[in-house]
């Protein structure tokens, strides 16, 4: 028997020099580096690859509410990551404002590792929201207008809505300014002619503290107000108008003044009722001439002749005596 103790020593310490390999390992090794990552409540969970023994490992993903009472039941219940070989699980927990735990472990046929557990989660927490999309920024005169998209549509179930914070300056100065709205679009009214302003976009929900981040940077440069220009072109427009009125008139007049004068100055007529009035009257006088032509009336005519001579013979007897005085 010394024989054979002395030749199983020996072989086993050969073995090393030989290249014999030692019994392998019969279990697998935990997954490490287990973390969640949260973006517009799309969750995933992620750990590093474990080494297999032969052949390929897949993995599988629990989940549990976060329990207040240490000594309470922890119910584990299945995820939609079972039997994958991806080291990632993408998960949507259809409650974000539950706090959950997820574990994780490795499996390979029999073989089966340890759970590792990660931090409590609660996605109404611990997601990322990202920046509002499709900005879109354009100017009218002194108007900038800006529409953009929230950083996700919400399912029909879900009962988030959005906070929009807007941060615009001029691109010359460091001042900001915010306006904190509702709705997908705004019109900035009364801001400074040619001018370059920027604008930036960020997204949150109302009553939860989130890490949000910030849209890219738009810039827009304003022009002068088109109701002032049109207003200017109108009133330039209408002189012009009444200056060509006024030539046009002027003209007009210098070559039909004839015409316009005949026009402005028709000739006289009489009225019809007026003309019947002066028929009836001159009827009248001729009638009473006739009545009044058998009287006499020549002891006055004659009476206005004496007159005339006695004044003809007074004026010539003075004449003929102003006449001898000068020759005197």
């Amino acid at each position: 028997m010394q024989p054979l103790g002395a030749l199983w020593v020996l072989l086993c310490l050969a073995r090393p020099l030989l290249g014999v390999a030692a019994p392998e390992s019969s279990s697998l090794s935990a997954p490490e580096n287990v973390t969640i990552q949260s973006y517009n409540f799309d969750n995933v969970l992620k750990w590093s690859p474990v080494t297999a023994i032969n052949g390929s490992v897949t993995y599988s993903v629990e989940w549990r509410f976060k329990t207040l009472i240490a000594s309470e039941e922890k119910v584990w219940k299945k995820v939609n990551c079972k039997d994958i070989t991806k080291p990632e699980c993408n998960f949507n927990h259809e409650r974000n404002h539950d706090c959950i735990i997820l574990h994780v472990r490795a499996e390979q046929g029999e073989l089966k590792s340890a759970w590792t557990e990660t931090k409590p989660f609660r996605a109404r927490e611990d997601t990322i929201l990202g920046p509002p999309r499709a900005i879109n920024v354009s100017s009218d005169g002194t108007m900038i207008h800006i529409s953009f998209l929230p950083p996700f549509e919400p399912a029909e179930n879900k009962t988030e809505y959005f906070e929009y914070l807007i941060e615009y300056w001029e691109e010359s100065t460091s001042e900001i300014l915010r306006v904190l709205s509702k709705n997908r679009r705004e019109t900035f009214k009364n801001l400074k002619e040619r001018t370059v302003y920027c604008f930036q976009v960020t997204a949150s929900i109302p009553h939860v503290i989130l890490t949000c981040q910030k849209s890219e940077i738009k810039c827009k440069e304003t022009t002068i107000e088109l109701t002032r220009i049109l207003h200017v072109v109108l009133i330039f427009g209408f002189a012009i108008l009444i200056l060509i009125g006024i030539f046009v008139c002027i003209m007009l007049i210098q070559k039909y003044r004839s015409v316009i004068k005949a026009l402005w100055k028709p000739p006289l007529t009489i009225p019809s009722h007026f003309k019947e009035d002066l028929q009836n009257l001159h009827v009248t006088v001729v009638e009473e001439f006739q009545n009044c032509a058998g009287e006499d009336h020549w002891d006055n005519v004659s009476e206005i002749s004496e007159q005339r001579e006695t004044v003809t013979d007074n004026f010539t007897d003075q004449n003929e005596e102003l006449t001898v005085e000068e020759h005197r």
